[in-house]
């Protein structure tokens, strides 16, 4: 019988630790944290309600660099769209523009503070008071209030999944643009831009597409080891994902349904077997998290896949030319487009005039 699920700090320490290996440290403060590298850290903070300690607010990132809610070419507020003046972009949420006000978010390590309760205003603050007061530095800590009603936990199952077929060398996403009922949770691609992105050592294994704006920002110091990633071939294979945390039945049949998803993935811990029609992602009475594998959709349809294919090939080249500055953006605009004006609608033009080599070009040389 499955393990019941505990909503507290120690059960999501033991999962972390058992299925990631992730590193357990003693902190003289808080006892136990997780030391990550910046780059799975940010991935944490991207997929869950966390916090870069910068100040006694704290600095979210969940949410912050969307695109698209739906699977069209509607570009909401978020790595863009912050702020314009006749239609042109003159603020925005793009990683460089972060990087100049906190750099530490993109290098070294990080220690990942649990604190289980409901008041996250006050635990931010009297976290960062109790930092400072002890002598440490802010910059080297994430908080994450872990809530013990069970809320918020949908986010670090959509984590531990990214990260399971991120391991396998596919790009994964959260919280998907869609089109249809509902909203996945989260969703498994594979697609030619990953061997691209690792023969330039710009990725190990696979990526979260919300991290692809900030390729440049993780410098490349060492040569990754060849990864032992499944995701080899080159066609596109969408795979969409549900997560319930206690809930019996999730939408994933209507997910399926739309024809869209090649396979797909229900994530529900306590659930013993699979559906007939996806895979599964549990938890065993050993905390291990259990992958059985997903059969092919029978309501999958290529001519849709084809169409989504082309929709998703730009949203992941708005995200790569999220990596630009706004300058670097309008001199590639005039390059490719002749035009100047930084508009919502140029943004895209100039995603489908460029291929995923052109914006690799200048995300690692410049323009």
């Amino acid at each position: 019988m499955a393990k019941k699920i505990f909503f507290n700090k120690e059960y999501l320490l033991e999962l972390l630790k058992l299925n990631f290996q992730y590193k357990i440290i003693k902190d003289d403060i808080f006892d136990s944290v997780i030391e990550l590298d910046d780059r799975t850290a940010y991935r944490f903070c991207l997929t869950t309600n966390s916090y870069y300690l910068v100040d006694r607010y704290g600095l979210r990132l969940f949410g912050r660099f969307r695109t698209f809610n739906h699977r069209n070419y509607s570009l909401n507020q978020g790595l863009f769209l912050i702020e314009t003046n006749g239609g042109e972009i003159t603020n925005n949420n793009l990683p460089v523009q972060l990087y100049s006000s906190y750099p530490f978010i993109y290098e070294g390590k990080k220690k990942i503070i649990f604190i289980d309760g409901n008041d996250t205003p006050n635990i931010i603050t009297n976290t960062f008071k109790k930092l400072v007061a002890n002598n440490k530095n802010p910059q080297e800590y994430i908080l994450n209030v872990v809530h013990k009603d069970g809320s918020q936990w949908e986010h670090y199952f959509e984590f531990m999944a990214s990260e399971i077929f991120i391991k396998k060398g596919y790009f994964t996403d959260i919280q998907l643009p869609w089109s249809y009922h509902g909203k996945p949770d989260f969703g498994i691609y594979n697609h030619k831009l990953i061997g691209i992105l690792k023969s330039v050592n710009l990725i190990e294994n696979g990526a979260l597409i919300l991290e692809l704006s900030a390729l440049r920002l993780f410098n490349k110091k060492k040569n990754f080891e060849k990864g032992k990633s499944s995701a080899s071939k080159t066609d596109y294979e969408f795979i969409v994902g549900e997560v319930k945390t206690t809930q019996k039945k999730s939408q994933i049949l209507e997910y399926l349904k739309t024809g869209l998803c090649f396979k797909a993935y229900e994530f529900m811990p306590n659930k013993k077997e699979k559906e007939s029609y996806c895979g599964l992602i549990k938890i065993d009475s050993e905390n291990r998290i259990i992958v059985d594998s997903s059969p092919v959709n029978p309501y999958f349809d290529k001519d849709k896949s084809n169409k989504d294919l082309e929709w998703f090939e730009d949203y992941i080249k708005i995200h790569l030319l999220g990596n630009l500055s706004l300058e670097e953006l309008r001199k590639l605009m005039k390059k490719s487009l002749n035009q100047s004006k930084l508009t919502f609608q140029n943004i895209i033009k100039l995603v489908q005039a460029l291929d995923f080599n052109e914006i690799i070009e200048v995300i690692e040389n410049g323009i």
